[in-house]
């Protein structure tokens, strides 16, 4: 059974820069506080069992009492996290894994900015945009983490994870390219990619232009052959047979059955 997590009674929201050094003073997470932050830019360090790993743009940390805030930088490239402190009206288990990784680095710095922009205006109920922020910043690190349920993945993957999510709609882009952005060999990435993802470089690749294809034909009103080119097909033929042999039909047929409205049926 799943434990109950009970929801904060308030928050407090602010943006931190580190300065270019290479450790900053940590702080101590209080009582009754969930401290949350999400690394937006530069690189941080975080020790695990299996050594430090170096982060950037999309670690979030979901640090309870006893534990440190994030400390440990660059000084060539300092980071930048936003920091969410919940008040929470009694003692409650982690919801999530300390830490998770947002792959979208685009996304991640939008909801910083989201939020952000949204703390700063008075006329948002902060009561609203509290839950808002707690609930949406659970859902971030569940996610992550049912996307990646396996152990944290290796920098060079992460980097070569960052480059497919940031270039996948050029048709040009090809596994040497994951692996140029890993600063690995061909045989090294397509290692990676078995043992932490289940899938070779290439069936990644094409997963990441279908599920943006499958987002696209349900919530737009493109033509299939925009849509084909806008996520990184080479031609329509191409995305028609990658598409039906992932999803297991047409786009013409994946939009028709996706997109009746909610209440046509009720």
């Amino acid at each position: 059974m799943a434990t109950r997590v009970p929801p904060p009674s308030a928050f407090r929201m602010g943006y931190f820069k580190a300065p270019a050094v290479s450790e900053v003073t940590p702080h101590l997470i209080p009582p009754r506080t969930t401290l949350v932050e999400l690394v937006t830019e530069g690189v941080i360090y975080f020790r695990t069992d299996s050594g430090d790993m170096k982060l950037g743009c999309g670690a979030l940390f979901w640090h309870i009492p006893g534990e440190e805030t994030i400390h440990r930088t660059e000084a060539s490239d300092p980071y930048e996290c936003l920091a969410l402190a919940f008040i929470n009206p009694s003692r409650s288990p982690r919801p999530v894994p300390r830490l998770s990784i947002i792959a979208d680095h685009q996304k991640t710095r939008e909801l910083c900015s989201e939020l952000l922009t949204a703390y700063q205006d008075d006329k948002i109920d902060r009561d609203v945009l509290e839950k808002y922020a707690y609930s949406r910043m659970l859902w971030e690190a569940h996610l992550s983490t049912a996307q990646h349920s396996s152990a944290l993945h290796p920098t060079a993957l992460e980097a070569s994870l960052a480059f497919v999510e940031a270039e996948f709609r050029r048709p040009e882009i090809g596994v040497i390219d994951l692996a140029r952005a890993a600063k690995l060999s061909e045989p090294h990435i397509h290692t990676l990619f078995r043992e932490h993802i289940g899938q070779t470089p290439h069936q990644f690749l094409t997963a990441r232009r279908i599920r943006e294809a499958k987002w696209q034909l349900t919530r737009t009103g493109a033509t299939i052959k925009a849509i084909s080119t806008d996520c990184g097909f080479l031609n329509i033929e191409t995305f028609y047979r990658a598409f039906k042999k992932t999803v297991g039909t047409t786009p013409f047929h994946f939009r028709q059955s996706n997109s009746v409205p909610l209440l046509e049926n009720l």
